[in-house]
């Protein structure tokens, strides 16, 4: 018994084919380094934001922890510790600021004038850029190339305490926007 065969039969469809045997490796090959770049970056990205949350949040609790002590607490510690414990991959690099100023309360009797404090806390920290590639690309957008993303935070809260009838001595200034 034989065997039959078919006629090979050459399409154009079929003929197009053979000369493009590979293409779809050379463009893989050039399209998988943008993809993987874009991929680092998003992870960079995630940690750097959820970092400035953490920071934001931190640097809330440390001014609100100071607006609940007496006027001229130094809330640097608290600030350091929240910081330190907030911000994930933390290398103790935060520096942080606080001022407290004075301002007329609006609301009450404009005859008998009264003062509150406010306190201002700011911190500015460095985050760790541990993607190479990606930390190359935006390392120098803060203006300074350091391998790290500098983000500043500040926050204002007005001091928790009674009313006073005069500006109160040992805050060294009037807040310059109520």
């Amino acid at each position: 018994m034989q065997h039959l065969r078919r006629p090979e039969t050459h399409s154009v469809a079929s003929a197009g084919r053979a000369d493009e045997r590979g293409q779809g490796l050379v463009e893989f090959a050039l399209i998988l380094p943008l993809v993987v770049l874009m991929f680092f970056g998003i992870i960079q990205f995630g940690f750097t934001l959820g970092g400035h949350i953490a920071l934001v949040n931190a640097v809330r609790e440390a001014t609100r922890y100071a607006s609940a002590s007496p006027p001229n607490s130094n809330p640097t510690a608290q600030a350091t510790t929240a910081i330190a414990r907030a911000v994930p991959g933390y290398t103790n690099t935060a520096t942080v600021t606080y001022s407290y100023c004075y301002y007329p309360d609006p609301l009450l009797n404009p005859l008998r004038p009264t003062y509150s404090v406010r306190i201002h806390v700011q911190a500015t920290y460095g985050h760790q850029l541990f993607v190479p590639l990606v930390g190359r690309i935006i390392d120098g957008i803060d203006g300074a190339v350091d391998n790290r993303f500098t983000v500043t935070v500040q926050e204002d809260m007005r001091v928790e305490s009674q009313p006073y009838r005069s500006p109160p001595s040992g805050v060294p200034s009037a807040c310059t926007n109520p």
